[in-house]
Order: C-alpha cells, then sequence, then structure tokens
C-alpha cells in the first residue's frame, strides 16, 4: 500500500526550444486549443525545477482527456536539444489517434517532423507511425484496425 491515491492525471510537461512555435503547432496544424504565454522565474522556480537561474515561459495545450504542458527555459548558460533515441532511458512519446494517418503525416511533416518510417502495421492490426520533431519531440499517430476496415 501507498498511503496516497492518485486522483487523475494533471498534465504531460514537454520542455521545447520555442514555445510559441510549438504552441502555434498544436493550435494550427492539430487543432488543440492552447493558452496564453505565462513568464515565471525566481527562487519559487528555480527551487521547484532544480535549475539555477531559472526563467520559464510556459503554455499549456488542451487535448481530449489530456493537457500538455510546453516550457521553455530562459537560462544564460544555453540549452541543448535533446537527443534521446527511443530506447533511451527517459525517451518519451505522445500517441495521438489519428482518422486518416496519412494527411496526419504529411501535415506535421511540413512542420518539421520526420517521420522514422512509412506507416507500419503492427500485430494487432493498427498503423502506427513514429516522428520526431527538431526539438526531441517524437509524436505517433495511430489508426485503429476497426477504422481500416
Amino acid at each position: 500500500m501507498t498511503g496516497f491515491t492518485i486522483l487523475r492525471t494533471n498534465h504531460t510537461g514537454i520542455t521545447v526550444s520555442d514555445v510559441e512555435m510549438t504552441l502555434g503547432f498544436f493550435r494550427d496544424v492539430l487543432g488543440f486549443e492552447t493558452t496564453e504565454i505565462v513568464h515565471q522565474k525566481g527562487e519559487m522556480v528555480e527551487n521547484l525545477t532544480g535549475v539555477p537561474g531559472a526563467e520559464v515561459k510556459l503554455g499549456y495545450v488542451d487535448m481530449p482527456n489530456h493537457r500538455l504542458e510546453l516550457l521553455e527555459y530562459i537560462t544564460k548558460d544555453g540549452r541543448k536539444v535533446s537527443d534521446l533515441r527511443n530506447c533511451d532511458a527517459g525517451a518519451f512519446h505522445l500517441a495521438l489517434e489519428v482518422d486518416d494517418i496519412d494527411a496526419a503525416v504529411a501535415a506535421v511533416t511540413q512542420s518539421g517532423f520526420v517521420p522514422y518510417s512509412a506507416p507500419q502495421t503492427v500485430p494487432n492490426g493498427n498503423r502506427n507511425v513514429y516522428l520526431r520533431h527538431p526539438d526531441g519531440i517524437t509524436i505517433e499517430f495511430q489508426i485503429t484496425a476497426n477504422q481500416l476496415t
């Protein structure tokens, strides 16, 4: 027994290089509602994030049954884009079920995402594809087998 209860998932945070650009992608390409950008800095942000001198611009993406928090760190020591591969510990991907996988791939490719391959048929009959953005964000599109029939 853990001694506490998880009530729900609140959000998933993703660090990006340009919060305005990434909010635009989620809003204009994927059609999600987005929020205004909030700027936070100071001791609370440093303590919360564990990043000395942290200054962060935050924006939120409201998705069906989930919320993304996009964080752009404004720091003097520079930033590095993650080079984690899908097999590396700490890597993650955002999986989205779509009604037209080819149209989804075409739309996000125009925004800088690069597919690892053409959509693949997996053992349960679904078609899936992983795409990676230059910021290191990986999105998976999936169309279920029952949508294909």
